[in-house]
């Protein structure tokens, strides 16, 4: 869930392949499974990111999944254009945490990203439902998903873009082996890191993580 008390800065965050292929994928509670995407799961996408704040309308996050992970989506085919997305991308790509009842309560993407012309791998739109928090969910998935990436894209680091609205997930991230990024970004102007990000980030994220989080940023 989105913490939208605390002043909001864009963060970027990275990778390298090397560390990647230190993660290990943690089994789920007992009942809950791993799967990729099937058809009709846009729907899944978007009330579950809908739940934890991402969008205040079922129909935007119904607009959003289109336009980044349909054919028919201009996000889609920006990058298509650019870089051939393979067929059934999603199908390799998009991953999902179904409960013991069937309720898909996690998800992420292992996506690509426009980097100012070049190709860039990133870890896109993490998310799980909130009564389901507590259950190591979203570290399950993101570790699920960050392994597709030694298959997918072999050698290449990889990005994701964030906020300190969700500086839970930050913790997490800098634990699976990410750090901030001073500069880095996939938009210009668009990192926060030198625009307040310390002084922000610092009221929410304990130590010893927050210097250690500050110390490795690069």
């Amino acid at each position: 869930m989105l913490q939208k008390s605390v002043p909001f800065k864009s963060i970027y965050m990275k990778i390298n392949a090397d560390d990647i292929k230190k993660i290990d994928v943690p089994t789920l509670p007992e009942g809950f499974s791993y799967r990729f995407y099937q058809e009709g799961d846009q729907e899944n996408w978007a009330k579950l990111e809908t739940l934890v704040a991402e969008f205040d309308e079922i129909e935007a996050a119904r607009a959003r999944f289109e336009s980044e992970f349909l054919p028919s989506g201009d996000r889609y085919q920006a990058l298509d254009t650019l870089f051939t997305i393979e067929n059934d991308a999603l199908s390799q790509r998009q991953v999902f945490i179904e409960a013991p009842n069937g309720e898909v309560v996690a998800t992420a993407t292992a996506w690509m990203a426009n980097k100012f012309g070049e190709y860039q791998p990133i870890l896109h739109w993490v998310s799980v439902h909130p009564e389901y928090q507590g259950l190591q969910l979203g570290k399950s998935v993101v570790a699920k998903v960050m392994t597709l990436f030694n298959e997918l894209e072999p050698g290449k680091d990889v990005m994701l873009h964030t906020q300190t609205w969700s500086y839970p997930a930050i913790v997490l991230y800098h634990k699976l082996g990410f750090y901030l990024c001073k500069t880095e970004t996939l938009r210009k102007d668009d990192n926060d890191f030198n625009n307040g990000l310390e002084e922000v980030l610092k009221t929410v994220i304990k130590e010893p993580v927050f210097s250690k989080l500050m110390e490795e940023a690069r």
